[in-house]
Formats: C-alpha cells, structure tokens, sequence
C-alpha cells in the first residue's frame, strides 16, 4: 500500500460512525503508511482501517467510506483532497484485484490453509497464546486507548489539570520508572486501580478524596500494576474472545467495538484479583513504596515496621495539586 506516495501527510476533519443507529461525530483523519486513523479532538485513536479493505459506498459526495465491504461503520468525508486520495486506494486495491494472478492464488491458499490448520491444531488456549505474543506494543495501546474511551462512556472525561497531569507523571516516573505508560484519573471507577493494555493505568478519584495520604493512592497503581506483570490485561481481554473472533485479530489485526464494550463491562462488574501478598511486598519494596499505609487501607496485614523510612510517593504539593485533578 505504499506505490501511492504523500497521502501520509493527509489530515482533515470527517464524520465518523462507529455502528448503525449511533450519532454521528466529528472527528479527525489522517493517513498513515498502510492504514487510516481516526481520532478525536484530543488526538486519541478511536480506530485504525486498514487501507488495502477501505471501500466507498456512495458515488456523490460527500464520499462515504467503510472498513470493509458490509459493515455498518461509516466514515463521511467533505474535504476534496482526502477524497481524492482515498478513491486513489479504492481504485489501486480493486486494480490488484482485478488481476490476482496464480501465484497471488497460491500464496493466499497456502496462508489460509496454514491458518486454519494452526487453529484447528491449537485452539483455543495455545492460539490466545499466539495473539498474545504476536500483538506488537502498538497494537496493544491501541486496544488501551480503545477501552479506555469504553470507561469513559460511563465515567465521563479523565480527569485532567495542568498541574494534575504533572503530579500524574511524576507520580508514574516515581513508581515505574522503567515502564512505559501513563496514569489516568477517572471519576467513580468502582475500583481502586485497573491495568490496561499498553501500560495504561486508571485510578478511581475515590481514594483521592477519601484517603489523605499518597502513599495509599500509590499503592493502589503499583498493586494493580505489579498483578498485570503476573496476569497481563491483555491476557484478559483474550480469554473473552472466541475462536473466530481470535483468528480475525491473527489474520487481521481486528478486535469489534462491540466486543471491547463486552470487556469494559466485565472490568466494571468483577476487576482482576490482585496477586498475593508475598507478590506484592516485594513490587511496593523495589520501589521504595511504604507497604503499610496501602495494606492498612485495604484491610491487610500491615506488617512490621520497615528498618528505615520509605519515601513519600509523593511532595505535599503535588499530592495537593493530584487531589485537585478532578476540579478542573
């Protein structure tokens, strides 16, 4: 998909709908090398088409577009250019098929024959294994972000503020230093702290208002952070996906909005156990995190007292300032 150059650096405004009988909203669209993202106004990606399935239902304008032939997930578009651009692909994707030739046969019929032969062989532990280990980093943020929009549905918005944000981070850099990702705060996450996929961690605005000490916040994200090391969220999200549904994500990179909101629910209904005790003490001691004041919050054993004085999770005023991130 990369014969037609320059539509990487393609961008305007759209009107995206994610699923029939769902309201229109604008969004922005951009191409990448090999695929179409759409994202909201605040440059969170909603979803990727692959550009090799993009097809065009209507022959006026303005140009509507699907991620493939059949499916009730539109994307309206005005700007000309984009237009231009995209029937380009439509045209170059039908030309390829208008003449596969027989090794382009023989190739495809080796691969889905290999395909269902593997999931014939494996399924369903071993090819959710499969998925699991082949899904590159980018994919699994993508799939975050995706349930992280599904949260916000029925939280409202992330809480942010510009020194909210800055508590946020420095509160991540001082527990995961390591790690890539990024915190969120959420109102009334009926959780204290959820895992995503792609590093993303969620902390309920509730132990911000009820408990007035960082370190029980904290140890909210770390203990939710060390138990996706021992059971990753992505793992989770697997295990709710059938066969067909596994096989489509191994072949095509797909997960359906309908399935992600399958998922979401459940989170909201029965969050991940925590992983034991001797699991944790170790994770809140490698990062220098007091074990007492979280265990003591969530009814457990506090333990004795450390030798020396951990560090506070955090300053004063940036425990004030991440206290405040939901007023903005």
């Amino acid at each position: 998909m990369t014969a037609i150059e320059g539509l990487e650096r393609l961008e305007t405004t759209a009107l995206w709908r994610p699923e029939a009988g769902a309201q229109r909203r604008e969004v922005y669209v951009s191409i990448g090398e090999a695929e179409l993202v759409i994202q909201d106004s605040a440059g969170t990606a909603l979803t990727h088409w692959s550009l090799p399935a993009l097809v065009r239902v209507n022959a006026g304008a303005p140009a509507v577009y699907a991620p493939a032939p059949g499916t009730d997930e539109e994307l309206e578009v005005e700007e000309p250019e984009m237009i231009a651009a995209l029937d380009r692909v439509v045209a170059a994707v039908e030309k390829g098929r208008a003449k596969p030739g027989r090794l382009r046969r023989i190739a495809t019929g080796l691969v889905l024959g290999a395909a269902v032969g593997f999931a014939i062989m494996w399924l369903p532990g071993a090819l959710r294994d499969q998925a699991a280990g082949l899904l590159p980093p980018s994919k699994r943020s993508e799939l975050g972000e995706r349930m992280l929009a599904e949260f916000t549905l029925l939280t409202g918005p992330p809480c942010e503020t510009v020194t909210g944000r800055e508590a946020l981070d420095r509160l991540h850099a001082r527990l995961l230093p390591t790690t890539p990702g990024r915190i969120e705060v959420l109102r009334d996450l009926p959780h204290p702290a959820l895992a995503l996929p792609g590093g993303l961690l969620l902390l309920s605005d509730v132990p911000l208002l009820t408990q007035d000490d960082p370190d029980v916040a904290a140890g909210h994200l770390l203990a939710a952070a060390i138990t996706a090391q021992e059971r990753p969220p992505l793992e989770a999200l697997l295990r709710d996906l059938g066969a067909t549904s596994l096989i489509r994500l191994l072949t095509a990179g797909v997960v359906t909005d309908a399935e992600i909101t399958e998922h979401v629910e459940t989170l909201l209904l029965d969050a991940p156990p925590l992983a034991a005790p001797e699991r944790l003490r170790p994770g809140f001691a490698a990062a220098r995190l007091a074990w007492a004041p979280w265990a003591t919050a969530t009814g457990r054993a506090p333990g004795e007292a450390p030798a020396s004085q951990m560090p506070s999770a955090l300053d004063d005023d940036s425990w004030q300032r991440l206290r405040e991130v939901c007023d903005g």
